[in-house]
């Protein structure tokens, strides 16, 4: 008999299956995949953005408020601070060689209080040309905030003046009232209410008890998103110029943080009947504890504050339709910080 192999011809096609493998990779579908093969994806650490919180009118250009307003003075200035206790300050100023008193020197003296959880503040200021002025603010709540301000002179009445006012905010809506003595009664509402979570509209109306009732109102709107923010406003009042008559203004702010430290701002205003306009640009930079400002606006007005809150400041304003000028020089004396603190 004839012995036959068992073996069998080798097919070449599993050869040529794994050379082709391994050039050509296997495309795989997403579903064929294990879970338990594919690592947890990470969520991206990136921080909630903060919405924009509900303001008072007043308020809606704060930010062109804070880089435009300066504290301008004139001659050599002197504030120090004395520690009595860790809610209770010593608050002197000393003016010497200023244009605001015809004596040419202010002397003011008074005690600053504020409560261990913040909600109390009391600050008090007494001069020597006869001038008292005092403030106390109160949170009440979350919400609720109440304030009280009184302004005495014994030698100027004109300086009298008395407030009280109440303040709700709240996350959609912030409510505003205020009654006030200035040689005649004031009384003031304002509302503002959040539209979208970056536009804000609100508005307010002040009755003077001068020739029967006098008005004055206003309306706004305030858009803020991101590193920008522009304000708008349009107010009626009395015109001075032609009594019986009314007259409007309107007022664009826009401020731009462009960095953390710097911020630029421009107004525009227009009046009506009188049809006259205005532009300001202001500039403001922050450092850790000092900050410098300027200002300059068409109606001939340079001004410049640099303010160091542990050591010196100048100021400086030209107004050339006026012919003023101010220089000024100021000192900061604070206490000592305490042992263990920076």
């Amino acid at each position: 008999m004839e012995r036959t192999d068992a073996r069998q011809p080798r097919s070449l096609a599993p050869l040529w299956g794994s050379m082709l493998r391994s050039i050509f990779p296997k495309c795989v579908r997403a579903e064929e995949i294990p879970q338990s093969a594919t690592p947890a994806a990470e969520a991206p650490d990136v921080a909630p953005k903060a919405a924009e919180p509900t303001l008072q009118f007043e308020m809606f250009s704060r930010e062109w408020q804070q880089t435009s307003m300066q504290d301008n003075w004139d001659g050599f200035r002197i504030e120090a601070q004395n520690k009595v206790t860790d809610q209770l300050q010593a608050t002197h100023a000393l003016f010497l060689g200023t244009q605001l008193r015809e004596c040419g020197y202010i002397y003011q003296f008074g005690p600053a209080f504020q409560s261990v959880d913040g909600r109390t503040m009391l600050v008090a200021r007494y001069g020597l040309d006869g001038g008292v002025n005092a403030r106390a603010v109160q949170r009440v709540g979350k919400s609720w905030e109440l304030k009280a301000m009184s302004n005495s002179s014994l030698k100027d009445p004109q300086r009298n003046m008395h407030e009280g006012s109440v303040e709700y905010t709240g996350p959609h809506m912030a409510l505003a009232g205020k009654l006030s003595w200035q040689g005649a009664w004031l009384w003031s509402g304002a509302l503002s209410r959040k539209i979208l979570p970056s536009l804000q509209l609100g508005g307010d109306l002040t009755l003077v008890a001068v020739n029967g009732v006098t008005s004055i109102g206003q309306i706004g709107l305030r858009y803020a998103e991101g590193k920008d923010a522009f304000t708008a406003s349009l107010s009626r009042s009395p015109d001075q110029k032609t009594p019986g008559s009314q007259a409007h203004e309107c007022r664009l702010q826009y401020v731009r943080k462009v960095t953390d430290r710097l911020a630029l701002g421009s107004e525009f205003k227009y009046s009506y009947p009188d049809k006259e306009s205005g532009l300001q640009l202001a500039y403001e930079y922050s450092f850790r504890q000092a900050r410098v400002q300027g200002l300059l606006d068409t109606d001939g007005k340079v001004s410049c504050c640099v303010q160091d809150f542990t050591g010196f400041g100048f100021s400086g304003m030209i107004d050339y339709a006026r012919g003023d000028y101010k220089f000024g020089v100021m000192m900061h004396v604070l206490p000592p910080p305490e042992a263990g603190q920076q």
